[in-house]
């Protein structure tokens, strides 16, 4: 009966630990499971280590150490798949990092893709130079190159800039793609050292966006002063600019300091006076009058894209019921 008791106690034992252990015979869905199996493989083992040891049939015994051997197996298998499920978490940690590098890298692009143009005219018609100094900054941009007004053009220091000296027609554009919100850039125009005679004129000057358009306050260069500040623009954020015309005092001391390194003025004998539209030919007088005309149509233009561009975004009212 003492034998009898013990067999049926132990095949019970062993019945019991079958059940329980069946269900970690399930493929597992996180490494965190994986690893909460693993410890309670390990306590089962530890148990059944004591029943094998309590256990005096030899039969019983072999019993224990084959299913000892086979939970060993299955605990290897889980180490397996630990530390498979370990090295993909990693990967899947680098990549994400690096996606959400790239995804920010993307937003301060866009944020930057804010363009706008900046027109400078004289009158009368002579070449005329147009610097935008900068202290705008962006990650992977490279810094903005000091002003020098002793180039007969700004370099391009951004991709997507572009400038365009028109001097035949006395128009000097310069385009910014990207304009980080915050931005400031200080308006320089300057009469162009290669004209046949440097005389005084008035230069106008413009900056225009999507959202915004200034009109800056013109400016008198004269054979002596052939540069100036106009003035200082800074940009807001989603197409909307500011400016601030520069003082007397500030343009006193930007003249005092960069005039260091400028060439003479080209000796001429015009007087350094502003002069009149009567000098003007017909010709030119005509030629002035088209490019005016075609400048006005071109705003009344640009005017009506962005009313329709308006109307297109406004929310169309909903119908009212009829009674």
């Amino acid at each position: 009966m003492s034998l009898l008791d013990i067999l049926c106690g132990a095949l019970g034992a062993f019945c019991f630990m079958m059940l329980v252990l069946l269900p970690y015979y399930k493929p597992p869905g996180s490494a965190a499971d994986l690893r909460k199996e693993q410890a309670d493989t390990d306590e089962l083992l530890k148990q059944l280590e004591s029943l094998k040891n309590a256990a005096k049939d030899s039969g019983l015994a072999q019993q224990m150490d084959d299913l000892i051997r086979k939970l060993q197996d299955q605990i290897k298998q889980l180490q397996g798949e630990v530390n498979q499920y370990a090295a993909q978490n990693e990967q899947l940690k680098t990549e994400n990092a690096d996606l959400t590098k790239k995804n920010q890298e993307q937003a301060d692009e866009l944020s930057m893709r804010q363009p706008f143009i900046a027109i400078a005219g004289t009158f009368p018609p002579l070449d005329v130079d147009l610097y935008l100094d900068s202290d705008a900054f962006a990650p992977g941009k490279k810094l903005n190159p000091p002003l020098d007004l002793s180039r007969p053009h700004q370099p391009i220091a951004w991709l997507g800039d572009i400038q365009y000296p028109w001097g035949d027609h006395a128009v000097n554009v310069l385009m910014k793609r990207d304009s980080p919100p915050g931005s400031h850039y200080k308006v320089y125009v300057k009469l162009a050292a290669g004209s046949a005679a440097r005389v005084a004129c008035k230069v106008l000057t413009s900056v225009v966006s999507y959202e915004t358009t200034l009109t800056l306050p013109s400016v008198v260069l004269t054979p002596d002063r052939f540069a100036a500040l106009v003035g200082t623009v800074t940009v807001e954020g989603e197409g909307k600019m500011s400016f601030k015309e520069a003082t007397d005092q500030e343009r006193q001391a930007d003249w005092a300091k960069l005039s260091k390194d400028l060439p003479p003025p080209t000796p001429t004998s015009s007087p350094s006076v502003l002069p009149t539209a009567t000098p003007l030919s017909p010709e030119a007088r005509k030629k002035m009058g088209e490019e005016r005309e075609r400048n006005r149509r071109l705003r009344e233009q640009q005017q009506q894209a962005r009313e329709q561009q308006r109307q297109r975004t406004m929310p169309s009212p909903s119908p009212s019921l009829s009674p």
